[in-house]
């Protein structure tokens, strides 16, 4: 399945890196950035965002992550970005500083979600743009940041499962990458368990206007998109296996 994709981080990062490809396609405006300010929350330590908006499309990118190493890491891999080191609920920049502000693949791992969205509401120019990207916690097939697992361990359904046996199947796992069975655990450990309903509801509350939003099918080298289930609540939680919005503020 998608093992071998993740054999090492260059190979991660083309992976990102055309899945941004395929993000422009279907909304090439959420990627117009050129001569903007931008910034690029939990940017990642392939930084796959910022080395595509830095030079692809020559914007002014801050970005930057939680832990020092990252940060590092991520700075050599986009060295054209403003990399830093900061929380994404309290970012260290002015309000209104930015023209876009992107949290790709990583509203799910943060620790308070709403206050996440609320500091990249404040630091957004008004008439700016939120580009939000991320894997909602009840999407089936599972597999949940354990697709790594391979099949068929990887696609089932731990979201619905004890914690402690989630945790010995993957304790026990014979991985074919470079990922140790203790970092997938503790990445599928610390999500927040966000929903697509959760996150309309903290948008809504917020009054940014979604110009876009789809869900879709998540697979080894694509996506498929789930035309308007997103209208259909109960149904987009078991079934989109990812979920994008573009808001402007």
């Amino acid at each position: 399945m998608l093992d071998h994709i993740f054999q090492d981080q260059e190979q991660y990062r083309r992976w990102r890196l055309r899945k941004i490809q395929r993000i422009e396609r279907r909304l090439p405006y959420a990627f117009a950035a050129g001569g903007k300010q931008v910034l690029d929350v939990g940017c990642g330590t392939e930084a796959p965002l910022s080395f595509y908006l830095s030079t692809a499309k020559q914007a002014t990118v801050f970005a930057g992550e939680l832990a020092h190493e990252s940060v590092a890491s991520a700075r050599q891999a986009a060295p054209q970005a403003n990399m830093s080191c900061f929380r994404a609920e309290q970012l260290p920049f002015a309000d209104q500083q930015f023209e876009s502000v992107y949290l790709l693949s990583m509203l799910e791992h943060v620790h308070d979600p709403r206050a996440t969205l609320h500091e990249a509401y404040r630091v957004t120019r008004p008439g700016g743009m939120l580009f939000i990207e991320f894997s909602p916690y009840y999407a089936y097939p599972s597999g949940h940041h354990l697709y790594t697992l391979g099949f068929p361990k990887g696609f089932l359904p731990f979201q619905w499962m004890p914690h402690e046996l989630t945790k010995q199947i993957v304790l026990h796992a014979q991985l074919k990458t470079k990922d140790t069975p203790e970092f997938l655990f503790e990445q599928f450990d610390t999500l927040n368990k966000i929903r697509v309903s959760t996150f309309r509801n903290i948008i809504r509350e917020m009054g940014l206007t979604v110009c876009d939003e789809y869900a879709m099918l998540v697979l080894p080298n694509g996506e498929i998109p789930l035309p308007e289930i997103h209208r259909l609540p109960y149904l987009r939680e078991l079934v989109a296996m990812g979920y994008t919005c573009v808001a402007l503020k």
